[in-house]
């Protein structure tokens, strides 16, 4: 009976722990613990930086003008005024010395504009020259009574030059005067460097008051055979 009751205490002995084996291994998954936490810094860090590369380097430019020109070839022909004077008068204005292009667009991006009952929107590619910066902007106030409430959509800094052309009748022309163009060049300086980007303006239907009172009169004549 002894031997039997002597055995079950060794064999509890030897199911256990020690104090110094829960040591060990408490000091083993500390020091796991601190080399994943380092890893994952680590990583965190790379991911970081490649980042900021990515935001400094040629990806930034492609996006903004991917922007820009998203919303150029949603162009639409619609009046906005501030103040109670038109903004843009023709459906592409340019204004300040050529440095400010207005136009309306039909899309389905997502502001925190003032007009949510509408996706018109007021765009603005303007150039500050003296900060070097091509800034998109955004306003969702068309028909504002007062000054119109801007909102950044993307900015491009270190952009030292700018130049606008526009396609009609087969050639490339540095103004907006005449009929709609087909097509505009941005040309910019930037970090340096020198780029260019084509954008395919949309086709739009000019109605004038000639053409609306002639699809009147077809309209009546059609009624009067009903």
């Amino acid at each position: 009976m002894k031997h039997s009751q002597a055995g079950k205490q060794v064999a509890c002995k030897q199911t256990g722990f020690t104090l110094l084996e829960v040591l060990v291994a408490l000091a083993i998954m500390a020091a796991l613990s601190a080399a994943l936490a380092l890893l994952v810094s680590q990583v965190l860090d790379a991911r970081q930086q490649l980042s900021e590369v990515r935001s400094k380097g040629p990806e930034q430019l492609v996006d903004f003008l991917t922007r820009t020109d998203r919303q150029l070839s949603q162009l639409v022909i619609r009046q906005a005024h501030e103040r109670g004077q038109a903004v843009n008068p023709s459906p592409l204005t340019l204004q300040n010395n050529n440095q400010e292009l207005y136009w309306v667009a039909a899309g389905q991006w997502v502001l925190p504009l003032q007009d949510y009952a509408s996706r018109l929107r007021l765009w603005r590619l303007s150039w500050n020259k003296e900060q070097k910066t091509l800034l998109l902007a955004s306003s969702g106030l068309l028909d504002a009574a007062d000054k119109q409430v801007w909102t950044v959509v993307d900015e491009l800094e270190k952009v030292t030059a700018l130049n606008w052309a526009f396609y009609r009748d087969g050639a490339w022309q540095n103004t907006l005067a005449g009929s709609f163009p087909k097509g505009l060049r941005l040309s910019i300086t930037w970090q340096d460097e020198d780029y260019q980007r084509l954008i395919l303006l949309p086709e739009l239907m000019f109605i004038t008051p000639q053409a609306a009172a002639t699809n009147k009169g077809a309209g009546d004549a059609v009624s009067e055979e009903d």
